[in-house]
């Protein structure tokens, strides 16, 4: 088989219901630009029929399931495909998400052009809910003030803390982090940047990344000209008190200790 141009990356746990439509409509798209590309799947111990429907895609050629007994987080997981990567872009991206016709070929435009006037490293798509409302999937590094403004749903203030207006603006713009329901770089990024740290758990494994690429001299963008269907659980918002909400707060004090920018963002531009 020759080297795909794209490696996909992405996760799935208990996730029957978004398996058919995510492969779905990613081969399709792959199909009809003609764009070569491997996706490498990470099961993290799902218990539903995820594992049965993985089994039957990975008939066909490009399809790599790696299962895992247990869940083990996004970073861990995430890394074993990464590792695997052949392809001269990565597209890492979110199992519950639909992916558009022309998203492929979009992603690789859009990055091309923001080549030729920055130093970009890792671009995000713009990601809307299924309703079509947009999802503020970009913004500045959070600081203590930032969560404790979610948590207590004051967002017109959090926004004031935490949101970039181009991004509301549909602009094409830099950015301090994206979250990493959808991601798209070089492979080679990863060779400069490494991989995700595998300290944190669950999150946010995203923010410590970014923070990475800007450190190593590349630059993080948004780019809306490509457009990702996202149906976002917003797990720990919902449910801040639980085990993933404790994953989520302990990997945050590890950021901030790693980087700084508990109160003030890091200084890395």
């Amino acid at each position: 088989m020759n080297s795909p141009r794209i490696s996909v990356v992405s996760l799935t746990w208990n996730s029957e219901r978004f398996v058919p439509t995510y492969l779905s409509s990613l081969f399709a798209d792959a199909d009809k630009s003609g764009i070569p590309i491997e996706v490498l799947i990470v099961d993290n111990g799902s218990t539903d029929s995820t594992l049965a429907q993985l089994t039957e895609w990975e008939k066909q050629p490009g399809v790599h399931v790696f299962r895992q007994a247990f869940n083990r987080g996004t970073t861990v997981s995430r890394n074993i495909a990464l590792k695997q990567a052949r392809g001269e872009f990565v597209f890492v991206v979110d199992s519950d998400t639909r992916i558009l016709p022309g998203t492929l070929d979009g992603l690789l435009a859009s990055f091309g052009e923001l080549e030729k006037r920055s130093n970009v490293g890792l671009l995000c798509p713009k990601l809307t809910y299924p309703d079509g409302e947009i999802q503020e999937s970009a913004r500045r590094f959070p600081t203590v003030l930032t969560k404790v403004f979610r948590l207590l749903k004051w967002d017109s203030v959090r926004k004031w803390e935490e949101s970039i207006p181009a991004v509301f603006a549909g602009e094409s713009t830099p950015v301090d982090y994206g979250i990493s329901a959808a991601w798209f770089f070089r492979r080679s990024l990863l060779d400069r940047v490494g991989y995700l740290d595998e300290k944190i758990f669950y999150a946010p494994e995203d923010t410590d990344f970014c923070v990475r690429v800007w450190k190593s001299g590349a630059e993080v963008w948004y780019s809306p000209e490509v457009t990702v269907v996202h149906d976002c659980q917003r797990l720990t918002s919902k449910r801040p008190f639980t085990r993933m909400g404790a994953n989520h707060a302990a990997g945050l004090v590890y950021y901030w200790r790693k980087h700084g920018g508990f109160l003030l963002r890091p200084r890395i531009k």
